[in-house]
Protein backbone atom coordinates (compact mmCIF):
# COMPACT_ATOMS: atom_id res chain seq x y z
CA UNK A 1 0.00 0.00 0.00
CA UNK A 2 1.20 3.51 -0.81
CA UNK A 3 -0.07 6.85 0.45
CA UNK A 4 0.98 9.01 -2.50
CA UNK A 5 2.22 8.41 -6.03
CA UNK A 6 3.15 10.46 -9.08
CA UNK A 7 0.29 9.98 -11.52
CA UNK A 8 0.22 9.94 -15.31
CA UNK A 9 -1.53 12.75 -17.17
CA UNK A 10 -4.25 10.42 -18.47
CA UNK A 11 -5.17 9.36 -14.92
CA UNK A 12 -8.30 11.19 -13.76
CA UNK A 13 -7.13 10.84 -10.17
CA UNK A 14 -4.25 13.17 -11.06
CA UNK A 15 -6.75 16.05 -11.14
CA UNK A 16 -8.65 17.43 -8.17
CA UNK A 17 -11.96 17.44 -10.04
CA UNK A 18 -11.48 13.82 -11.14
CA UNK A 19 -10.54 12.62 -7.70
CA UNK A 20 -13.34 14.60 -6.09
CA UNK A 21 -16.06 13.35 -8.42
CA UNK A 22 -15.05 9.73 -9.05
CA UNK A 23 -13.15 8.78 -5.90
CA UNK A 24 -14.07 11.01 -2.97
CA UNK A 25 -16.21 8.96 -0.52
CA UNK A 26 -18.37 11.96 0.43
CA UNK A 27 -19.17 12.76 -3.20
CA UNK A 28 -19.94 9.13 -3.98
CA UNK A 29 -22.14 8.88 -0.88
CA UNK A 30 -24.08 11.99 -1.93
CA UNK A 31 -24.60 10.75 -5.50
CA UNK A 32 -25.59 7.27 -4.35
CA UNK A 33 -28.02 8.68 -1.79
CA UNK A 34 -29.63 10.87 -4.43
CA UNK A 35 -29.97 7.96 -6.87
CA UNK A 36 -31.42 5.78 -4.09
CA UNK A 37 -33.96 8.48 -3.26
CA UNK A 38 -35.11 8.80 -6.87
CA UNK A 39 -35.25 5.00 -7.22
CA UNK A 40 -37.41 4.50 -4.13
CA UNK A 41 -39.63 7.45 -4.98
CA UNK A 42 -40.20 6.14 -8.51
CA UNK A 43 -41.27 2.75 -7.12
CA UNK A 44 -43.59 4.23 -4.48
CA UNK A 45 -45.02 6.69 -7.00
CA UNK A 46 -45.76 3.77 -9.30
CA UNK A 47 -47.86 2.03 -6.65
CA UNK A 48 -49.65 5.22 -5.59
CA UNK A 49 -50.37 6.28 -9.18
CA UNK A 50 -50.74 2.99 -11.09
CA UNK A 51 -52.13 4.34 -14.38
CA UNK A 52 -50.08 5.89 -17.18
CA UNK A 53 -52.54 8.77 -17.51
CA UNK A 54 -51.64 10.00 -14.02
CA UNK A 55 -48.00 8.89 -13.78
CA UNK A 56 -45.29 9.73 -16.29
CA UNK A 57 -42.49 9.59 -13.72
CA UNK A 58 -42.08 5.87 -12.98
CA UNK A 59 -41.89 4.72 -16.59
CA UNK A 60 -39.68 7.68 -17.52
CA UNK A 61 -37.11 6.81 -14.85
CA UNK A 62 -36.85 3.13 -15.69
CA UNK A 63 -37.48 3.08 -19.46
CA UNK A 64 -36.32 6.52 -20.66
CA UNK A 65 -33.44 7.16 -18.25
CA UNK A 66 -32.11 3.96 -16.68
CA UNK A 67 -31.32 1.87 -19.77
CA UNK A 68 -30.24 4.75 -22.03
CA UNK A 69 -27.91 6.09 -19.34
CA UNK A 70 -26.46 2.69 -18.50
CA UNK A 71 -26.17 1.15 -21.96
CA UNK A 72 -25.46 4.07 -24.23
CA UNK A 73 -23.90 6.79 -22.08
CA UNK A 74 -21.99 5.42 -19.11
CA UNK A 75 -20.77 2.06 -20.49
CA UNK A 76 -19.01 3.36 -23.62
CA UNK A 77 -17.44 6.26 -21.72
CA UNK A 78 -16.90 5.69 -18.00
CA UNK A 79 -17.34 1.92 -17.90
CA UNK A 80 -19.36 0.43 -15.06
CA UNK A 81 -19.98 3.80 -13.40
CA UNK A 82 -23.71 3.12 -13.19
CA UNK A 83 -22.96 0.13 -10.96
CA UNK A 84 -20.85 2.43 -8.80
CA UNK A 85 -23.94 4.51 -7.98
CA UNK A 86 -26.48 1.67 -8.15
CA UNK A 87 -29.02 2.03 -5.31
CA UNK A 88 -29.24 -1.72 -4.70
CA UNK A 89 -25.47 -2.10 -4.37
CA UNK A 90 -25.38 0.98 -2.13
CA UNK A 91 -27.85 -0.58 0.31
CA UNK A 92 -26.37 -4.05 -0.19
CA UNK A 93 -22.97 -2.99 1.11
CA UNK A 94 -24.59 -1.64 4.27
CA UNK A 95 -26.42 -4.95 4.77
CA UNK A 96 -23.28 -7.04 4.24
CA UNK A 97 -21.22 -5.00 6.72
CA UNK A 98 -23.85 -5.22 9.46
CA UNK A 99 -25.11 -8.78 9.18
CA UNK A 100 -23.73 -11.76 11.04
CA UNK A 101 -22.91 -15.19 9.66
CA UNK A 102 -23.54 -15.64 5.94
CA UNK A 103 -23.32 -18.52 3.50
CA UNK A 104 -20.97 -18.90 0.60
CA UNK A 105 -22.92 -18.71 -2.65
CA UNK A 106 -23.35 -22.18 -4.24
CA UNK A 107 -21.24 -22.74 -7.32
CA UNK A 108 -24.32 -23.42 -9.42
CA UNK A 109 -25.54 -19.86 -8.79
CA UNK A 110 -22.22 -18.39 -9.91
CA UNK A 111 -22.87 -19.42 -13.49
CA UNK A 112 -22.53 -16.20 -15.55
CA UNK A 113 -25.18 -17.41 -17.96
CA UNK A 114 -27.81 -16.89 -15.24
CA UNK A 115 -27.39 -13.12 -15.45
CA UNK A 116 -27.43 -13.21 -19.25
CA UNK A 117 -30.55 -15.39 -19.25
CA UNK A 118 -32.31 -13.06 -16.83
CA UNK A 119 -31.62 -9.89 -18.81
CA UNK A 120 -32.59 -11.50 -22.12
CA UNK A 121 -35.54 -13.61 -21.01
CA UNK A 122 -37.00 -11.78 -18.05
CA UNK A 123 -36.19 -8.24 -19.12
CA UNK A 124 -36.02 -7.92 -22.91
CA UNK A 125 -38.20 -10.95 -23.58
CA UNK A 126 -41.07 -9.75 -21.41
CA UNK A 127 -40.70 -6.19 -22.65
CA UNK A 128 -41.04 -7.29 -26.28
CA UNK A 129 -43.85 -9.73 -25.52
CA UNK A 130 -46.02 -7.46 -23.35
CA UNK A 131 -45.18 -3.81 -24.13
CA UNK A 132 -48.68 -2.63 -23.20
CA UNK A 133 -48.36 -4.22 -19.76
CA UNK A 134 -44.97 -2.63 -19.05
CA UNK A 135 -46.24 0.76 -20.18
CA UNK A 136 -48.24 0.81 -16.93
CA UNK A 137 -46.42 2.38 -13.96
CA UNK A 138 -47.72 -0.19 -11.50
CA UNK A 139 -46.33 -3.06 -13.60
CA UNK A 140 -42.95 -1.35 -13.75
CA UNK A 141 -43.04 -0.79 -9.99
CA UNK A 142 -43.83 -4.46 -9.32
CA UNK A 143 -41.13 -5.55 -11.78
CA UNK A 144 -38.33 -3.56 -10.16
CA UNK A 145 -39.59 -4.22 -6.64
CA UNK A 146 -39.23 -7.94 -7.34
CA UNK A 147 -35.57 -7.54 -8.28
CA UNK A 148 -35.00 -5.25 -5.30
CA UNK A 149 -36.35 -7.85 -2.87
CA UNK A 150 -34.40 -10.59 -4.65
CA UNK A 151 -31.21 -8.56 -4.30
CA UNK A 152 -31.79 -7.94 -0.59
CA UNK A 153 -32.44 -11.67 -0.05
CA UNK A 154 -29.08 -12.50 -1.62
CA UNK A 155 -27.34 -9.78 0.40
CA UNK A 156 -28.72 -11.25 3.63
CA UNK A 157 -28.01 -14.89 2.75
CA UNK A 158 -24.64 -14.86 1.03
CA UNK A 159 -21.20 -13.43 1.58
CA UNK A 160 -19.81 -10.47 -0.30
CA UNK A 161 -21.67 -8.83 -3.19
CA UNK A 162 -22.71 -12.14 -4.74
CA UNK A 163 -25.94 -10.81 -6.22
CA UNK A 164 -24.21 -8.00 -8.08
CA UNK A 165 -21.46 -10.27 -9.38
CA UNK A 166 -23.54 -13.23 -10.52
CA UNK A 167 -27.31 -12.69 -10.52
CA UNK A 168 -28.02 -9.04 -11.31
CA UNK A 169 -29.50 -8.74 -14.83
CA UNK A 170 -26.93 -6.16 -15.86
CA UNK A 171 -23.81 -7.91 -14.55
CA UNK A 172 -23.25 -9.88 -17.78
CA UNK A 173 -23.72 -6.70 -19.82
CA UNK A 174 -21.45 -4.72 -17.50
CA UNK A 175 -18.60 -7.20 -17.69
CA UNK A 176 -18.81 -7.63 -21.46
CA UNK A 177 -19.43 -4.07 -22.60
CA UNK A 178 -17.19 -2.20 -20.18
CA UNK A 179 -14.38 -3.23 -22.55
CA UNK A 180 -15.63 -0.65 -25.03
CA UNK A 181 -15.15 2.15 -22.50
CA UNK A 182 -12.17 4.46 -22.87
CA UNK A 183 -11.76 4.56 -19.07
CA UNK A 184 -9.90 1.79 -17.28
CA UNK A 185 -9.31 1.02 -13.60
CA UNK A 186 -5.80 -0.30 -13.07
CA UNK A 187 -2.71 0.27 -10.99
CA UNK A 188 0.85 1.55 -11.15
CA UNK A 189 3.04 -1.51 -11.61
CA UNK A 190 6.05 0.18 -9.99
CA UNK A 191 4.17 0.34 -6.68
CA UNK A 192 2.46 -3.05 -6.95
CA UNK A 193 5.69 -5.00 -7.59
CA UNK A 194 6.92 -4.32 -4.05
CA UNK A 195 3.51 -4.51 -2.33
CA UNK A 196 3.08 -7.07 0.44
CA UNK A 197 -0.25 -5.98 1.97
CA UNK A 198 -2.59 -6.04 -1.07
CA UNK A 199 -4.99 -3.60 0.57
CA UNK A 200 -6.81 -3.00 -2.72
CA UNK A 201 -7.83 -6.66 -2.94
CA UNK A 202 -8.73 -6.85 0.75
CA UNK A 203 -11.11 -3.91 0.40
CA UNK A 204 -12.92 -5.36 -2.63
CA UNK A 205 -16.33 -6.83 -1.77
CA UNK A 206 -16.29 -8.66 -5.12
CA UNK A 207 -13.08 -10.59 -4.50
CA UNK A 208 -11.24 -8.82 -7.32
CA UNK A 209 -7.52 -8.07 -7.53
CA UNK A 210 -7.17 -4.60 -9.08
CA UNK A 211 -3.39 -4.95 -9.28
CA UNK A 212 -3.94 -7.68 -11.91
CA UNK A 213 -6.42 -5.80 -14.12
CA UNK A 214 -3.79 -4.45 -16.48
CA UNK A 215 -1.91 -7.75 -16.69
CA UNK A 216 -5.09 -9.73 -17.43
CA UNK A 217 -6.48 -7.06 -19.77
CA UNK A 218 -9.73 -7.51 -17.84
CA UNK A 219 -11.46 -5.81 -14.91
CA UNK A 220 -13.57 -8.88 -14.14
CA UNK A 221 -16.60 -8.08 -11.98
CA UNK A 222 -15.36 -4.59 -11.05
CA UNK A 223 -18.20 -2.11 -10.47
CA UNK A 224 -15.98 0.96 -9.97
CA UNK A 225 -17.08 1.29 -6.34
CA UNK A 226 -13.63 2.85 -5.75
CA UNK A 227 -13.08 1.15 -2.38
CA UNK A 228 -9.71 -0.05 -3.66
CA UNK A 229 -8.77 3.44 -4.87
CA UNK A 230 -9.41 4.84 -1.40
CA UNK A 231 -7.39 2.05 0.19
CA UNK A 232 -4.26 2.54 -1.92
CA UNK A 233 -2.97 5.46 -3.97
CA UNK A 234 -1.46 3.09 -6.56
CA UNK A 235 -4.90 2.53 -8.10
CA UNK A 236 -5.47 4.52 -11.28
CA UNK A 237 -8.48 5.44 -13.41
CA UNK A 238 -7.04 6.18 -16.82
CA UNK A 239 -8.29 7.23 -20.21
CA UNK A 240 -6.90 4.68 -22.67
CA UNK A 241 -9.08 5.07 -25.75
CA UNK A 242 -12.34 3.46 -26.83
CA UNK A 243 -12.18 -0.33 -26.75
CA UNK A 244 -8.40 -0.48 -26.41
CA UNK A 245 -8.54 -3.88 -24.68
CA UNK A 246 -10.49 -5.46 -27.55
CA UNK A 247 -7.49 -5.37 -29.88
CA UNK A 248 -5.12 -6.97 -27.35
CA UNK A 249 -4.75 -10.53 -26.01
CA UNK A 250 -7.22 -11.27 -23.20
CA UNK A 251 -5.80 -13.63 -20.60
CA UNK A 252 -9.15 -14.71 -19.24
CA UNK A 253 -11.36 -14.64 -22.30
CA UNK A 254 -14.87 -15.93 -21.55
CA UNK A 255 -17.38 -17.42 -23.94
CA UNK A 256 -20.20 -15.75 -21.98
CA UNK A 257 -18.89 -12.33 -23.00
CA UNK A 258 -19.07 -13.28 -26.68
CA UNK A 259 -22.57 -14.70 -26.24
CA UNK A 260 -23.55 -11.44 -24.57
CA UNK A 261 -22.39 -9.47 -27.60
CA UNK A 262 -24.12 -11.76 -30.09
CA UNK A 263 -27.43 -12.17 -28.27
CA UNK A 264 -27.75 -8.51 -27.36
CA UNK A 265 -27.05 -7.69 -30.99
CA UNK A 266 -29.96 -9.96 -31.90
CA UNK A 267 -32.28 -8.76 -29.12
CA UNK A 268 -31.60 -5.04 -29.43
CA UNK A 269 -29.83 -3.96 -32.59
CA UNK A 270 -31.14 -6.37 -35.20
CA UNK A 271 -34.68 -6.57 -33.81
CA UNK A 272 -34.98 -2.77 -33.79
CA UNK A 273 -33.53 -2.56 -37.29
CA UNK A 274 -36.01 -5.10 -38.66
CA UNK A 275 -38.86 -3.33 -36.90
CA UNK A 276 -38.03 0.14 -38.22
CA UNK A 277 -36.74 -0.75 -41.70
CA UNK A 278 -38.99 -3.67 -42.62
CA UNK A 279 -42.04 -4.18 -40.39
CA UNK A 280 -43.36 -0.70 -41.19
CA UNK A 281 -42.27 -0.60 -44.83
CA UNK A 282 -44.34 -0.87 -48.02
CA UNK A 283 -43.39 -4.53 -48.40
CA UNK A 284 -44.15 -5.52 -44.79
CA UNK A 285 -47.11 -7.61 -45.95
CA UNK A 286 -44.69 -9.87 -47.85
CA UNK A 287 -42.57 -10.73 -44.83
CA UNK A 288 -43.23 -14.27 -43.48
CA UNK A 289 -43.15 -13.24 -39.83
CA UNK A 290 -45.65 -10.49 -40.54
CA UNK A 291 -47.98 -13.01 -42.25
CA UNK A 292 -47.88 -15.22 -39.18
CA UNK A 293 -48.26 -12.24 -36.85
CA UNK A 294 -51.36 -10.99 -38.65
CA UNK A 295 -52.81 -14.48 -38.63
CA UNK A 296 -52.29 -14.86 -34.89
CA UNK A 297 -53.83 -11.45 -34.26
CA UNK A 298 -56.91 -12.63 -36.12
CA UNK A 299 -57.11 -15.81 -34.04
CA UNK A 300 -56.42 -14.10 -30.71
CA UNK A 301 -57.63 -10.50 -31.06
CA UNK A 302 -57.66 -9.80 -27.32
CA UNK A 303 -54.31 -11.36 -26.46
CA UNK A 304 -51.89 -9.04 -24.57
CA UNK A 305 -49.01 -10.74 -26.39
CA UNK A 306 -47.34 -8.62 -29.07
CA UNK A 307 -47.07 -11.25 -31.80
CA UNK A 308 -45.21 -8.96 -34.21
CA UNK A 309 -42.47 -8.10 -31.71
CA UNK A 310 -42.02 -11.69 -30.52
CA UNK A 311 -41.80 -13.10 -34.04
CA UNK A 312 -39.40 -10.35 -35.13
CA UNK A 313 -37.24 -11.18 -32.11
CA UNK A 314 -37.27 -14.89 -32.99
CA UNK A 315 -36.26 -14.10 -36.57
CA UNK A 316 -33.41 -11.89 -35.32
CA UNK A 317 -32.08 -14.49 -32.90
CA UNK A 318 -32.39 -17.34 -35.41
CA UNK A 319 -30.66 -15.34 -38.13
CA UNK A 320 -27.82 -14.28 -35.82
CA UNK A 321 -27.19 -17.78 -34.48
CA UNK A 322 -27.29 -19.36 -37.95
CA UNK A 323 -24.91 -16.83 -39.52
CA UNK A 324 -22.50 -17.04 -36.58
CA UNK A 325 -22.57 -20.85 -36.62
CA UNK A 326 -21.77 -20.98 -40.33
CA UNK A 327 -19.06 -18.34 -39.98
CA UNK A 328 -17.20 -20.01 -37.12
CA UNK A 329 -17.60 -23.48 -38.63
CA UNK A 330 -16.00 -22.39 -41.90
CA UNK A 331 -13.32 -20.33 -40.13
CA UNK A 332 -12.44 -23.34 -37.99
CA UNK A 333 -11.97 -25.44 -41.12
CA UNK A 334 -9.76 -22.82 -42.75
CA UNK A 335 -7.57 -21.98 -39.75
CA UNK A 336 -7.39 -25.40 -38.12
CA UNK A 337 -8.09 -23.87 -34.70
CA UNK A 338 -10.57 -25.53 -32.36
CA UNK A 339 -13.96 -23.88 -32.26
CA UNK A 340 -13.87 -23.02 -28.55
CA UNK A 341 -10.60 -21.10 -28.79
CA UNK A 342 -11.69 -19.37 -31.97
CA UNK A 343 -15.03 -18.37 -30.47
CA UNK A 344 -13.70 -17.00 -27.18
CA UNK A 345 -10.66 -15.26 -28.64
CA UNK A 346 -12.03 -13.81 -31.89
CA UNK A 347 -15.63 -13.32 -30.73
CA UNK A 348 -14.72 -10.19 -28.74
CA UNK A 349 -14.56 -8.41 -32.09
CA UNK A 350 -18.38 -8.37 -32.20
CA UNK A 351 -18.64 -6.00 -29.21
CA UNK A 352 -19.02 -2.79 -31.29
CA UNK A 353 -21.66 -4.41 -33.47
CA UNK A 354 -23.84 -4.99 -30.41
CA UNK A 355 -23.42 -1.67 -28.61
CA UNK A 356 -22.17 1.04 -30.96
CA UNK A 357 -24.79 0.26 -33.61
CA UNK A 358 -27.53 0.89 -31.03
CA UNK A 359 -26.21 4.31 -30.04
CA UNK A 360 -27.83 5.89 -33.09
CA UNK A 361 -31.23 4.56 -32.02
CA UNK A 362 -30.60 5.87 -28.50
CA UNK A 363 -29.80 9.36 -29.79
CA UNK A 364 -32.88 9.35 -32.00
CA UNK A 365 -35.03 8.24 -29.08
CA UNK A 366 -33.47 10.93 -26.88
CA UNK A 367 -34.76 13.68 -29.17
CA UNK A 368 -38.12 12.06 -29.93
CA UNK A 369 -39.03 10.40 -26.60
CA UNK A 370 -36.54 10.16 -23.76
CA UNK A 371 -35.79 13.81 -23.00
CA UNK A 372 -39.33 15.13 -22.69
CA UNK A 373 -40.48 11.93 -20.95
CA UNK A 374 -37.89 12.34 -18.19
CA UNK A 375 -38.38 16.10 -17.80
CA UNK A 376 -42.17 15.78 -17.73
CA UNK A 377 -41.89 12.95 -15.24
CA UNK A 378 -39.92 15.11 -12.80
CA UNK A 379 -42.26 18.07 -13.35
CA UNK A 380 -45.22 15.86 -12.48
CA UNK A 381 -43.72 13.89 -9.58
CA UNK A 382 -42.17 16.87 -7.80
CA UNK A 383 -44.92 19.37 -8.70
CA UNK A 384 -42.48 21.72 -10.40
CA UNK A 385 -43.89 25.04 -11.71
CA UNK A 386 -43.26 24.31 -15.39
CA UNK A 387 -45.36 23.29 -18.36
CA UNK A 388 -44.98 19.85 -19.89
CA UNK A 389 -42.54 19.70 -22.78
CA UNK A 390 -43.32 18.49 -26.26
CA UNK A 391 -40.89 16.14 -28.07
CA UNK A 392 -37.77 18.00 -29.15
CA UNK A 393 -38.30 16.83 -32.74
CA UNK A 394 -40.74 14.60 -34.62
CA UNK A 395 -39.92 11.10 -35.81
CA UNK A 396 -39.75 12.19 -39.46
CA UNK A 397 -37.19 14.98 -38.90
CA UNK A 398 -34.62 14.60 -41.66
CA UNK A 399 -31.41 15.20 -39.71
CA UNK A 400 -32.16 12.30 -37.36
CA UNK A 401 -30.97 10.05 -40.17
CA UNK A 402 -27.44 11.32 -39.49
CA UNK A 403 -27.36 9.07 -36.43
CA UNK A 404 -27.35 6.14 -38.83
CA UNK A 405 -23.62 6.73 -39.11
CA UNK A 406 -23.21 4.70 -35.91
CA UNK A 407 -24.24 1.60 -37.86
CA UNK A 408 -21.34 2.12 -40.25
CA UNK A 409 -18.93 2.90 -37.41
CA UNK A 410 -19.98 -0.32 -35.67
CA UNK A 411 -19.54 -2.45 -38.78
CA UNK A 412 -16.19 -0.87 -39.69
CA UNK A 413 -14.85 -1.21 -36.15
CA UNK A 414 -16.02 -4.84 -35.96
CA UNK A 415 -14.27 -5.70 -39.24
CA UNK A 416 -11.03 -4.11 -38.03
CA UNK A 417 -11.20 -6.03 -34.75
CA UNK A 418 -11.94 -9.28 -36.57
CA UNK A 419 -8.80 -8.85 -38.64
CA UNK A 420 -6.75 -8.01 -35.55
CA UNK A 421 -8.06 -10.83 -33.37
CA UNK A 422 -7.69 -13.42 -36.15
CA UNK A 423 -4.03 -12.41 -36.37
CA UNK A 424 -3.66 -12.93 -32.62
CA UNK A 425 -4.78 -16.58 -32.77
CA UNK A 426 -3.40 -17.58 -36.18
CA UNK A 427 0.24 -16.60 -36.05
CA UNK A 428 2.18 -18.39 -38.78
CA UNK A 429 -0.89 -19.09 -40.92
CA UNK A 430 -0.86 -18.11 -44.58
CA UNK A 431 -2.40 -14.78 -45.53
CA UNK A 432 -4.92 -16.35 -47.94
CA UNK A 433 -6.14 -18.73 -45.22
CA UNK A 434 -6.63 -15.88 -42.75
CA UNK A 435 -8.38 -13.81 -45.40
CA UNK A 436 -10.91 -16.57 -46.10
CA UNK A 437 -11.52 -17.06 -42.37
CA UNK A 438 -11.98 -13.31 -41.98
CA UNK A 439 -14.74 -13.13 -44.59
CA UNK A 440 -16.58 -16.09 -43.10
CA UNK A 441 -16.48 -14.45 -39.67
CA UNK A 442 -17.49 -11.15 -41.26
CA UNK A 443 -20.80 -12.62 -42.44
CA UNK A 444 -22.70 -11.11 -39.51
CA UNK A 445 -21.47 -7.48 -39.75
CA UNK A 446 -21.65 -7.53 -43.55
CA UNK A 447 -25.21 -8.91 -43.44
CA UNK A 448 -26.17 -6.18 -41.00
CA UNK A 449 -24.58 -3.55 -43.25
CA UNK A 450 -26.69 -4.78 -46.17
CA UNK A 451 -29.84 -4.51 -44.02
CA UNK A 452 -28.90 -0.94 -43.12
CA UNK A 453 -28.54 -0.02 -46.79
CA UNK A 454 -31.88 -1.49 -47.84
Amino acid sequence: MVETIERDRNDLFAYKWGERFFKNPKTLFAVRSMVLGVFVYALVYGFIHPEASENHFTTAIFWSFFWPFFMFLSLPTLGAYFCSVCPLAFVGKKIIKRKGKAFKMPKVLKNPYISLGVVLGVYWGLFYAFPAVFAKPVAVAFFYTFFTLLAFLFYFLFKDMSYCAHICPISAIRNAFSRISFMWLGSYRSACETCTTFECAKMCEFGQSPFNFDKNNSMGDCTLCMDCANACAAISYKSKGFGFSLSQPIRRARAVDVWTYLLLFAFMTLTMKLTTNFNHSDFAAWLPWMWISNGLKGLFPHSPLNFEAVLTLLVSVSFTLYVVYIGFKKAEEKLGIDKKTLFTEVGYAYAPLALVSSIGVAFTSFFTRYFHNVVNGFIEAFHLPFHFLEPLVSQDTGWLQLFGIFDFIAVGWTLLLLSRRIDLVSEGKEYDVKRLAFWWLALLPVSYLILCLL
